[in-house]
């Protein structure tokens, strides 16, 4: 007579979720999702000083037997297949979606930013599986020879908690269908914005600035796509209130609804640069994604492959610049691009043997 004996890979899935759960425990409430298994294991709803907060993200935890670290130390897993990259790029434009492996012999916890642009990166309709990437571990020293017991907990307990912040970072991140608006409208009225760049500092500095529903949008969609603020000479109240269109209407003198040219070119001056490699930033990872792309949003494929994003960022050249319509188009033509597209995705399926 023999009793039954657990399989490994049930051993590790579970060893991998208590090493999670007891390690991230301050992030949040963890809501198990592996009954019905596609490729989410937890919701993790984020709790801020005992306050649900009402963030929460979807996370899946790798088996450790798959985990590699390469020789440039960035953890990967592979096997990936495409169904489940797809899945956890649809579930993306409802919450965030990240992934998690777990080293059983350290415990260290390693993990994903926010995983779209990554999953439909790899997409290219093939039946390839995919490697994902992870961000390397918090980990302020490898070596724990001369410490004692309480400086090795303390050291962990810092690593902990530096990771459940950054966690909790992408949770407080835009989200998907927030940048991919923003990204769009911006390309849309680019030519736009420029304009209202360059008007801001030719007319009179205290006769109201002349495009504002534009101003209202840059200010609208650079809060979403800029997510950080370097050192500038705006008080902090202004800083504070960089993306705020009533705050710069309201020490406007005369008006609570129109914002002079001298008042504008305050937020103008430090926004335009940063949304200007945002939008760059996110226009090469949509054409980096082309293939999904083409099945998902044509047309926002064709905008971000047509739309040229200048590359200057120096204010006196911005400012004094008139830019034509034509400075804005990529001359390239679209349907070439698209048909290489294709034809490499139709080789990599006779590759592999897809139908």
């Amino acid at each position: 007579m023999d009793f039954p004996k657990r399989i490994k890979q049930h051993k590790s899935q579970s060893d991998s979720f208590a090493i999670l759960l007891y390690k991230l425990k301050d992030l949040g409430i963890f809501r198990s999702a592996t009954e019905n298994d596609y490729g989410i294991d937890f919701e993790i709803e984020i709790v801020i000083k005992d306050k649900v907060i009402g963030r929460y993200l979807k996370g899946q935890v790798k088996s450790a037997e798959d985990l590699y670290i390469r020789a440039d130390k960035k953890p990967t897993v592979g096997g990936i297949k495409q169904t489940t990259l797809l899945y956890w790029s649809e579930l993306s434009y409802r919450t965030h979606v990240i992934v998690f492996a777990i080293d059983l012999t350290t415990e260290k916890i390693y993990f994903t930013k926010s995983i779209f642009w990554q999953a439909i990166n790899l997409l290219d309709g093939s039946d390839k599986t995919k490697t994902i990437e992870f961000l390397p571990a918090i980990d302020f020293s490898t070596e724990f020879k001369g410490k004692t017991i309480e400086e090795v907990k303390k050291q962990e307990k810092t690593e902990n908690f530096i990771s459940t912040l950054l966690i909790q970072k992408i949770a407080f991140e835009s989200g998907l269908v927030d940048i991919l608006y923003a990204h769009k409208t911006t390309l849309r009225n680019i030519k736009s914005i420029y304009e209202l760049y360059t008007d801001t500092w030719h007319y009179d500095a205290w006769t109201e600035v002349q495009s504002l529903d534009i101003f209202k949008i840059t200010l609208e969609c650079a809060k979403i796509l800029i997510d950080t603020i370097p050192e500038n000479d705006l008080t902090e109240e202004e800083n504070k209130n960089l993306f705020n269109f009533e705050y710069w209407a309201r020490i406007t003198d005369w008006s609570w609804d129109d914002v002079s040219n001298e008042v504008a070119k305050k937020p103008l001056k430090i926004i335009l640069p940063l949304i200007l490699d945002k939008m760059q930033y996110y226009s090469n990872l949509v054409l980096a994604s082309a293939y999904y792309w083409i099945n998902k949003d044509m047309p926002y494929l064709k905008l971000v492959f047509k739309t040229s994003i200048p590359s200057e960022r120096a204010h006196e050249k911005i400012a004094h610049v008139d830019y034509r319509y034509e400075d804005f188009e990529n001359k390239e033509h679209f349907d070439l691009f698209i048909h290489e597209i294709i034809e490499k995705n139709k080789k990599l399926k006779n590759e592999d043997g897809s139908s």
